[in-house]
């Protein structure tokens, strides 16, 4: 695929894809720039912030709240856990519990456990278990597919 890119001083940003036939590389890239708009709202510190999705390594619910954890940081989200592995799975959210989505872009390496889990050690050294029961959802994804349950 050849990707040409071009600066422009005025007028509005825009990307053109041209392509012979639709297939999956194409879909994906159509993905991304159409949802680049979607922003998570997140609040830390009294502080409302935008988040772009690909800077979060994961979302965790605690006690009926929802909690965004970034590199340096933590932010509290105004969302449950399924709306957002939906709505973010084309950016990588992944559901890895019942408690936890991950994204699975910030996974640095996974390391099987017993009982059908997976620890995955995120890019933050943070480390979180995939549940057997999403384990082998991960599984397939990460073969290049997702086999629906």
């Amino acid at each position: 695929m050849k990707l040409t890119m071009k600066q422009i001083t005025e007028g509005e940003d825009e990307v053109i894809i041209r392509y012979r036939q639709m297939n999956d590389e194409v879909e994906a890239i159509a993905s991304i720039v159409q949802s680049s708009g979607k922003r998570i709202e997140g609040y830390e510190d009294g502080r409302q912030l935008f988040l772009l999705p690909e800077q979060i390594y994961y979302f965790e619910s605690v006690d009926g709240t929802t909690y965004a954890y970034l590199k340096d940081m933590v932010c509290k989200v105004n969302d449950s856990l399924e709306r957002l592995a939906i709505r973010y799975e084309d950016r990588g959210m992944f559901r890895c519990s019942k408690s936890m989505v991950i994204n699975i872009y910030k996974i640095s390496y996974l390391k099987s456990e017993p009982g059908n889990r997976i620890c995955a050690t995120m890019e933050n050294d943070e480390q979180v278990m995939i549940s057997r029961r999403y384990a082998r959802i991960l599984r397939q994804i990460l073969k290049g597919g997702r086999e629906d349950e």
